[in-house]
C-alpha cells in the first residue's frame, strides 16, 4: 500500500505577532527568525518530493527574501548581499518543480490538451526537477544557509548603517508601507498597456507590499488604523490573484514551448501540443484582466491608513 504523504509542517501560528512596543530590531528578528523555521519546517517534505513541502518553502524563502528588501537599511552589508544570493540560489532549485507540477495538473485536467508524448515529457520533467529540488535539501549548503541566516539575524543588534530607522517597529512599519503603497499605484494607471514581463514586475511589487503589510499587522490591532490596513490588505489580495492568474498562463505558454523544443524530435505535433496549452492558458485571460483592472481601482481608492 502507497504511504500518504504526511501533511505540511507549519509552526503554531501562521501569523507573526509583534507586541507594538517593539524596536525595529527586535521586529527585524522575530520575523525573520519565524521565517527561517518555516524553510526549516518543509525540508523533510520537499526531500520526499512532497508538491506541497516545495510550495510552502518557496514562499517562506520569497517572504525573508522581502524582509532583507524592507529592513535594508538595518541590515545592509557584505554577509547581507552574499545571503540574498544564496536563498535565490535555493529558490532557483525549487522553481522549476513547482511549475512543471502546476503544468502536469492542467494537463491531466484538460484531458485532450497536448500529445501523448507531450504529456509524458512534461512528467519526465517533473521527476526530474523534483530530484534536483530533493538533493538541494540535502545539500551541506542547504543546512549551512539555515545556520548562516540565524547567526546573521542573532547579529542585527549590532547591525551597523548611517540610515535613518526608526527606534520604533510600528513608526518603521507605517513609513515603510506608505512609500510601498504610494509607489505600487503609481503603476496601476497603465496596467492594461503592459506586456507579460512589466505586468510581472507591478505583480512583485504588489506582492512585496502585501508580505509587508502581513508581518506587520498586528502592530495596529486593535487601532481604527488596523482597520484600514485590515481593507487596503483584501483588495491588494484580489489584485494580486488576478495578476497571479495572468503571470502563470504567461509562464506555461513559455514552459509549453521549452518542454517543446526539448523533444528528441521536433515534430509539429510537438508545436502544436505547446500551442494547445498556450491556447488553454489564454482562454481566461480577457476575464482576468478586467478583474485585475477592477481590483486596481478599487485599490486605488482604499488609502492606506485612511491618508
Amino acid at each position: 500500500m502507497k504511504r500518504a504523504s504526511p501533511a505540511p509542517l507549519k509552526p503554531a501560528s501562521d501569523t507573526i505577532v509583534l507586541d507594538s512596543d517593539k524596536t525595529t530590531t527586535e521586529a527585524f528578528r522575530a520575523i525573520t527568525t519565524a521565517l527561517i523555521g518555516r524553510i526549516a519546517a518543509q525540508q523533510a517534505l520537499v526531500q520526499q518530493r512532497d508538491p506541497v513541502g516545495v510550495h510552502q518553502m518557496r514562499i517562506a524563502l520569497r517572504r525573508t527574501r522581502v524582509v532583507i528588501t524592507i529592513f535594508a537599511a538595518l541590515v545592509h552589508g557584505p554577509e547581507t548581499e552574499r545571503l540574498k544570493r544564496e536563498l535565490k540560489w535555493l529558490t532557483g532549485r525549487l522553481g522549476p518543480a513547482r511549475d512543471l507540477h502546476l503544468m502536469d495538473l492542467r494537463l491531466q485536467e484538460a484531458g485532450g490538451v497536448g500529445s501523448a508524448a507531450f504529456r509524458k515529457r512534461v512528467a519526465a520533467d517533473r521527476a526530474s526537477a523534483f530530484a534536483t529540488a530533493s538533493r538541494t535539501v540535502t545539500d551541506k549548503r542547504f543546512a549551512k544557509l539555515l545556520a548562516d541566516l540565524q547567526r546573521w539575524v542573532d547579529a542585527a543588534d549590532k547591525a551597523q548603517t548611517a540610515q535613518d530607522v526608526p527606534d520604533m517597529a510600528r513608526t518603521f512599519a507605517k513609513r515603510t508601507l506608505k512609500r510601498r503603497a504610494r509607489h505600487l499605484i503609481g503603476k496601476l494607471d497603465r496596467l492594461e498597456e503592459l506586456d507579460d514581463e512589466q505586468r510581472h514586475r507591478v505583480r512583485i511589487a504588489a506582492k512585496k507590499l502585501y508580505y509587508a503589510a502581513g508581518f506587520f499587522e498586528s502592530l495596529f490591532a486593535g487601532r481604527k488604523s488596523g482597520k484600514r490596513l485590515a481593507k487596503f490588505s483584501t483588495r491588494l489580495k484580489k489584485l494580486l490573484d488576478a495578476l497571479g492568474v495572468l503571470n502563470d498562463a504567461a509562464v506555461q505558454r513559455d514552459l509549453a514551448a521549452n518542454v517543446a523544443s526539448k523533444s528528441q524530435r521536433k515534430t509539429a505535433s510537438a508545436a502544436k501540443a505547446a500551442e494547445d496549452v498556450a491556447a488553454d492558458s489564454d482562454a481566461a485571460r480577457d476575464d482576468q484582466m478586467k478583474a485585475a483592472l477592477k481590483a486596481a481601482r478599487r485599490l486605488a481608492d482604499t488609502p492606506l491608513f485612511g491618508e
